[in-house]
């Protein structure tokens, strides 16, 4: 089996290489002798610490990364994933970052964790990163702090995941957004800190796709009043709204949309439904005395 592998072309290898974890792809080196320089040409990397909580198997993790990506000959690295915990240092990452960067990186995903820290210290991206312009693909998920520089410009980016971030000031999310014009899919989950976010405006003429979702149960939002997210995308297919807590305030007419999930205390379903007049597929979920009466449109009470 071992020798019907090896011979496999070095393209099928690397397809396979890529599906599996960074650590099992480094140690294939071990049973085959021309896997140790095919093994250093994979375009994706993806480096996982287990939520490591001893510092000094933490440290193996980190030189394990540095080595890894040291001896990476591929032309483009074309993804960059890192699900690490609390022993990972905002300055690990900021490292691991411009290493991306510098190696042409078009997809950059971190899910990072702390709740075994006593301090508060969640990872801050490096200013250069807003304003890298081969990035694509951008998913951030927890204790990441977001602190949007007034000269952000991704003018490749098409993808955007920001999953109970933290954001440093009130505006910076509207900063990033701004920051990126041909922005195809947004993912917003607020679950964690609506509180940071009073109103959340999506003003974009690329979009296509985009998700808002707000779980929390006791939100934090005291006594400063109305949250509402506002929505002006005049492109967009895909539309997915939960939030029991937020108002939803539709701009503009979106056509294009064909597929919607809107589970939000509304009280103007009429005028939901009157934005999105193309669509195919609608799950609303309303108080059953709003629900509107005939149509052709699939109404899901709650």
């Amino acid at each position: 089996m071992m020798d019907r592998i090896s011979n496999l072309s070095d393209d099928l290898l690397l397809k396979i290489f890529s599906y599996l974890p960074t650590k099992y792809v480094v140690t294939t080196t071990l049973l085959s002798k021309r896997w140790k320089s095919v093994w250093t040409m994979v375009p994706r990397f993806d480096f996982d610490d287990g939520f490591e909580l001893d510092p000094s198997r933490y440290e193996t993790f980190i030189n394990h990364v540095g080595r890894t990506m040291s001896l990476r000959t591929s032309p483009v690295l074309e993804s960059l994933r890192f699900d690490v915990g609390p022993c990972c240092s905002p300055e690990d990452m900021v490292t691991w970052i411009r290493t991306g960067m510098v190696q042409g990186v078009h997809e950059l995903e971190i899910f990072h964790t702390e709740e075994h820290l006593k301090e508060h210290r969640p990872i801050k991206l490096p200013k250069s990163l807003y304003t890298y312009e081969k990035l694509e693909v951008l998913k951030l998920t927890y204790s990441i702090g977001l602190d949007v520089p007034v000269d952000v410009w991704l003018p490749s980016l098409k993808t955007l995941h920001l999953i109970s971030v933290k954001y440093e000031t009130k505006d910076c999310h509207s900063r990033l957004l701004s920051g990126c014009p041909v922005l195809e899919e947004l993912v917003l989950d607020k679950s964690l800190n609506s509180h940071s976010l009073r109103t959340f405006y999506v003003e974009m003429p690329s979009l296509q796709r985009l998700s808002v979702v707000d779980v929390c149960e006791e939100p934090n939002y005291g006594l400063d009043g109305l949250h509402m997210t506002v929505i002006n995308a005049p492109s967009l297919m895909y539309l997915n709204f939960v939030d029991y807590h937020d108002d939803l305030c539709l701009c503009e007419n979106m056509p294009e949309v064909v597929v919607a999930n809107v589970k939000v205390v509304y009280n103007s379903p009429e005028k939901l439904l009157g934005s999105i007049p193309s669509v195919k597929r609608l799950c609303l979920c309303l108080p059953a005395s709003l629900l509107p009466e005939g149509g052709g449109i699939y109404l899901l009470g709650c």
